[in-house]
């Protein structure tokens, strides 16, 4: 068996995350060491706890202290590094290599969930401003005028009897030409200009 991870070690480890920018290499039976301690601490505990002798009280509270320590440092470095981690999924969104050397295995799954997360935001964010304009009008529908709306429009009964909308701003839609003209003069719409394709 590797020796015990020692809690001076532990101190050692949230203090290099603690001054690096960079992500620290952990050894892979990182956490099986740290198990093996809290057991070893509990243990310890256990077995001094009711001890009379100043040597027994003295390591009772040592390992007291130690243990009820550990789960601070554990949490601090557990936190620096997933902020190390998203904030190199934030940098690295848009490379095309991908440096995830010192990440543990669940720290790689969740950078590369990151960088997805991040990818769809941003390309749903991008597509706002680059809509299709391109509104095809069917055969036969030639008096028909192309609009895209800027204002909210209610719904309303023309007088071929059909009722259009309601619209939401930034919808697009094919309206009869004399519809299309008053929207446009009222400001509630803007004309696109349909491509001979």
């Amino acid at each position: 068996m590797a020796d015990l991870i020692s809690y001076e070690e532990l101190r050692r480890i949230q203090n290099a995350e603690r001054n690096n920018k960079a992500l620290q290499q952990i050894a892979p039976d990182f956490f099986e060491k740290v198990k093996e301690y809290i057991l070893t601490k509990k243990k310890l505990i256990g077995e001094n706890k009711d001890r009379d002798n100043t040597f027994a009280q003295q390591a009772y509270e040592k390992a007291h202290m130690e243990l009820g320590n550990i789960t601070k440092i554990l949490d601090d470095i557990c936190a620096r590094r997933q902020r190390k981690v998203i904030m190199q999924a934030i940098t690295n969104v848009a490379a095309r290599v991908h440096n995830t050397e010192n990440m543990l295995p669940e720290e790689e799954e969740m950078y590369n969930q990151t960088i997805k997360n991040l990818k769809e935001k941003r390309d749903c964010f991008f597509e706002k401003f680059n809509r299709n304009e391109k509104v095809e009008l069917a055969k036969g529908e030639e008096n028909l005028k192309a609009v895209r709306f800027v204002d909210e429009v209610p719904s309303f009964i023309w007088t071929d009897s059909k009722t259009y909308g309601p619209f939401a701003k930034e919808d697009i839609a094919n309206m009869p030409v004399d519809v299309g003209e008053i929207l446009i003069k009222q400001g509630k719409a803007i004309e696109i200009v349909v491509g001979d394709e």
